[in-house]
């Protein structure tokens, strides 16, 4: 049967990595099943932990998100939990199960259903690993009217917010228009709003911490030095990936 990142792909959700058709498929069955371009993990899962989608056969969707979530690096993992919650699965019910180690806690903890897509969650990652406080998400601002804004995360007390400008709703003159008088709205209400394009993401993560950063102790964070410390040593620390990508 269909298991891990195969079957999160057969639930519907987005591509986790820019790697997806280099994925193997990834099966689960109670003995080994040797097949080209397979992944065999042996053991017999119980009942309740199986069933079948558009005619596959397949982990449910709560065990494929506890197996990738346990399987993947901590961003590709909290990606994955945020899409299945946003996909109906009951974080909450998550932690009755069997958690198999602190990591899995520990990612489990990071997961919220707010975020609209996997860069989103990979920014939400960014922030706290980084030292940062844990950002909300879809944080709501009146605008006036009965008009509303939904901010993609934030720290509501600092008025700064950053919100991932992807290449479906942010690209064309219309788009862009639209984002700016939005934003404009959102100055002229307190907020600093940071737009971050996709290839900050991948290559600039230790100008975007920065960034954040200093806007929130601007706004009168204060991270003491201890986490002064934990921040510089991130910035570094991505600065020295980046070089050497």
């Amino acid at each position: 049967m269909a298991c891990r990142q195969t079957a999160a792909h057969i639930w519907g959700l987005d591509s986790i990595t820019d790697l997806e058709a280099e994925w193997p498929v990834e099966l689960a069955a109670p003995g080994h099943v040797a097949l080209p371009g397979c992944v065999t993990y042996v053991g017999r899962l119980p009942d309740a932990d199986v069933t079948e989608h558009q005619g596959v056969l397949l982990t449910t969707r709560e065990r494929t998100a506890l197996d990738c979530a346990d399987a993947l690096l901590r961003m590709e993992a909290v990606a994955i939990l945020d899409q299945f919650a946003r996909h109906g699965v009951d974080l909450e019910a998550l932690w009755h199960r069997p958690l198999t180690s602190w990591r899995l806690r520990d990612t489990l903890s990071l997961a919220d259903r707010g975020a609209a897509s996997p860069q989103e969650s990979r920014l939400r990652v960014i922030f706290i690993e980084g030292g940062l406080p844990r950002p909300a998400t879809q944080i709501k601002v009146e605008l006036g009217d009965g008009r509303r804004a939904y901010l993609d995360m934030g720290w509501e007390e600092f008025q700064v917010a950053v919100e991932y400008d992807g290449r479906e709703h942010h690209t064309s003159p219309a788009d862009l228009r639209r984002d700016a008088d939005r934003r404009g709205e959102l100055r002229r209400l307190g907020w600093r709003v940071i737009a971050v394009r996709r290839d900050v993401v991948t290559t600039r993560t230790a100008d975007l911490l920065h960034c954040v950063a200093d806007a929130l102790i601007e706004r009168g964070w204060r991270p003491g030095p201890e986490g002064t410390t934990r921040i510089l040593r991130r910035i570094r620390a991505a600065r020295r990936r980046s070089r050497y990508r």
